[in-house]
């Protein structure tokens, strides 16, 4: 399914450290902005013992963690300071939720990939109105990853103090993104405004709103009990709790209107049904993993290819890979599988990385337990 995709990792750059692509980049700035504390491990371990002393040395700095390793039909959970029904925000892995959603629709004859955002609703011959909904998914429409309006200093900061810090609802949302400049139609470059609006424009056309679509086409009928979207600190799930910024506690990123594309929470034991239901095609999106267009991000990723929202790219020990990562202002995710071995790997922090941990976190998790195996 997956083929050459381009030129090998650049030799001076360690290729474990080279998969923190979908992350979003700004929170390294926001840690900045705060100056950092020292983050401590929280107390209690739950789950395998020998995966979690497998894992442990690559999580170093972190705080709470909740760890899922999926081998053949085998799954196992660890966790430090958490379990596997401890809820975490999974940031932009959000995103392959919206994807879900929209294969879910392409086959019940509801929209096409080809379907025109001026064929759901009307934007009077704008910019977008002949953007797909294919290039909303795969991060080729020529959309900014956020708005102007929605990266002031003003949003960022009630972000960071307050949980109903961003002020857009949905359809504030929709109409600051429609009146947005496209720049690279055509050539991939993340957007995070982009799936909201695809979310949007879907929930347009199924006559209710994004919440109630993904809750109906894809959490309940797959018993994602754990998994929510909330716009607003009302939606919060039972048992939230902050996450750290730089070691200060933070307040969550329920996004309101662009929360399709970042604020969902979910668990270790949902993220694995969820990667599961994806390797075996037994949920919607798993339509959607034929590559797109590439999504080199250099140097980090030159071989990537973006499909229907997941990243197209290879483990260090050259296996293909099949992810999304998420970043916010306070959690940490990652969701990714091998086809081949049938291993798959999620877990979820509650502490925003530094960049040196980012690099390294994913990187090192994956080759020691995607490449190499778990010990057992």
């Amino acid at each position: 399914m997956m083929q050459d995709r381009g030129p090998s990792f650049p030799s001076q750059i360690p290729r474990r450290a080279l998969l923190t692509a979908g992350a979003g980049a700004g929170v390294a700035g926001l840690l900045a902005l705060v100056g950092p504390r020292p983050v401590r491990r929280a107390p209690g371990r739950s789950g395998d013992a020998a995966l979690l002393a497998q894992a442990e040395p690559h999580l170093r700095g972190l705080n709470r963690v909740a760890l899922a390793y999926i081998d053949g039909e085998t799954t196992r959970y660890a966790g430090i300071g958490a379990d596997e029904r401890t809820p975490f925000e999974i940031g932009s892995v959000s995103k392959t939720f919206c994807g879900a959603v929209l294969m879910h629709m392409v086959a019940t004859g509801e929209v096409a990939l080809d379907t025109t955002v001026s064929e759901i609703i009307d934007v009077n011959e704008t910019e977008l109105a002949h953007v797909t909904l294919r290039e909303l998914a795969s991060h080729t429409s020529g959309l900014p990853d956020f708005t102007a309006r929605q990266t002031s200093s003003r949003n960022i900061w009630f972000g960071l103090l307050h949980a109903d810090g961003a002020r857009q609802d949905a359809a504030e949302t929709m109409s600051d993104v429609l009146g947005q400049h496209l720049t690279g139609r055509g050539e991939y470059s993340y957007s995070t405004a982009g799936i909201a609006l695809l979310a949007h424009l879907l929930a347009h056309r199924a006559g209710t709103t994004y919440q109630e679509l993904l809750t109906q086409r894809i959490l309940k009928p797959l018993s994602l009990t754990d998994t929510h979207l909330p716009v607003n600190r009302a939606g919060l799930p039972t048992g939230w709790d902050k996450g750290l910024l730089g070691g200060r506690p933070a307040e969550p990123w329920t996004l309101n209107g662009l929360a399709p594309g970042g604020g969902m929470w979910s668990t270790s034991a949902n993220l694995a049904t969820w990667m599961r239901l994806t390797r075996d095609g037994r949920q919607p999106g798993a339509g959607g993993l034929e590559p797109v267009a590439p999504s080199p991000i250099p140097p980090w990723m030159p071989d990537a290819q973006i499909a229907i929202t997941w990243v197209l790219a290879t483990t260090p020990g050259g296996e293909d890979l099949i992810f999304h990562s998420g970043l916010t202002g306070s959690h940490h995710s990652f969701v990714g599988y091998c086809p081949r071995t049938r291993r798959g790997l999620a877990y979820i922090v509650n502490s925003a990385p530094t960049g040196a941990q980012l690099l390294m976190l994913q990187g090192d998790l994956v080759e020691t337990l995607l490449d190499e195996g778990a010990s057992t």
